[in-house]
């Protein structure tokens, strides 16, 4: 019988068992250490190709904005509401919400415009400025700084005209007082950097309406011109509702636009303060309660002539303020671009009171300092 043996099981070589481990662990350790430096080496010549995208807006986090911010860039930038820019490029949301705060108060919208009216910055040229180039050219070099629009009385009341006008009706009953071509006018002032805007006397006008009595008031029971002699030296006018007064004016409009001009402003247009006793003996449209509506019919006249053009009204504050109301009725059912009203800091509250549905722009003879951010009409005396 076979001899059996106890079977023993040997573990391996414990040099060759630690050699293994030894060998494991350093490789563990080496590929920790390659991760480590792959990634600072990487890093360091990533961040110079980072910083480039960066600095050339190719690789930039989308921008934040908040309600506050775009409302106050819009205030900033809108073009009715001329402001000084104050503002810098790296201010933080609290540095602008501070300055919007501060800025306010200087906006016309803040100071009371019930609506957006272009902005005006005018000065008033006298009319002996058109009598020739040169005496044009000296006035423009004399304007103050700041300026944008430059006001040019092209008719007057009384109804003198100041340039070399085409309309032939105008040098018959002797009106044309300078004669300066139109086209002149407008490129000269234009060459200096001002709009040119056209101002005109419209009803108020003693040498058309003597020479041409249907143009005016009379008293039908004789015929007789009607004669306002309240001023110094005996007036006429020219009446809203005679079609003969309507095609007079809308010649010189056609012939502004025809120049350039962009803007007329309307002066003048008011009914003369009739005496009671005389009221009732005259046209029969002078007596009706709403004879402001011949004013709208005169002025849309004066705009189909001038389609492509801008039609201010000019109004007296003074005038406004006491009853007489009829211009900005007419305005307002015209409609009228804008309305130019004379006034004085202390009634600005009443006097863009006056229309709810025509802009506002108050004109002051002086401009007073704390009305700097308004538009205005600056007057040269």
């Amino acid at each position: 019988m076979k001899q059996k043996y106890r079977k023993i099981y040997h573990r391996k070589d414990k040099i060759a068992f630690y050699k293994k481990l030894r060998h494991d662990t350093g490789s563990a350790m080496m590929t920790l250490l390659i991760a480590v430096v792959i990634g600072f080496v990487g890093y360091s010549a990533g961040k110079p190709v980072f910083q480039f995208l960066k600095e050339r807006n190719l690789l930039a986090p989308p921008e934040q904005y908040s309600a506050d911010s775009v409302k106050y860039t819009e205030i900033a930038t809108e073009e009715y509401f001329p402001t000084e820019n104050n503002f810098s490029d790296d201010s933080s949301d609290e540095q602008t919400e501070d300055s919007q705060t501060e800025t306010e108060p200087e906006t016309e919208e803040n100071l009371g415009f019930v609506q957006k009216a272009p902005s005006v910055k005018g000065y008033l040229l006298d009319e002996s400025a058109l009598m020739s180039e040169n005496t044009l050219t000296s006035a423009l070099d004399a304007i103050p700084e700041g300026i944008s629009h430059l006001l040019i009385p092209l008719k007057l009341k009384g109804g003198a005209v100041y340039y070399a006008t085409s309309v032939k009706d105008a040098a018959r009953c002797q009106a044309v007082q300078a004669f300066l071509p139109l086209s002149q006018i407008y490129q000269t002032v234009s060459a200096k950097g001002f709009e040119p805007v056209a101002l005109i006397n419209t009803l108020e006008d003693t040498f058309f309406s003597k020479t041409y009595p249907d143009s005016s008031y009379y008293f039908p029971a004789d015929g007789t011109l009607w004669k306002d002699q309240s001023t110094p030296e005996e007036t006429t006018w020219l009446a809203p509702f005679s079609i003969l007064a309507q095609e007079y004016l809308s010649a010189f409009c056609t012939e502004l636009e025809t120049a350039g001009f962009r803007t007329i402003i309307c002066d003048g247009l008011v009914f003369p303060n009739f005496p009671r006793t005389e009221l009732s003996n005259l046209n029969p449209e002078c007596s009706e309660t709403d004879r402001w509506k011949y004013l709208t019919q005169f002025l849309t006249a004066m705009r189909t002539a001038a389609p492509e053009t801008v039609f201010f009204v000019r109004v007296d504050g003074e005038e406004a303020l006491s009853g007489n109301t009829e211009a900005i009725q007419a305005a307002e059912a015209f409609p009228a671009d804008c309305l130019l009203i004379s006034t004085q800091e202390q009634n600005w509250e009443q006097i863009q009171e006056l229309s709810q549905t025509v802009p506002i722009i108050p004109e002051f003879s002086v401009l007073p300092d704390d009305f700097r951010k308004k538009s205005y009409v600056l007057n040269p005396d």
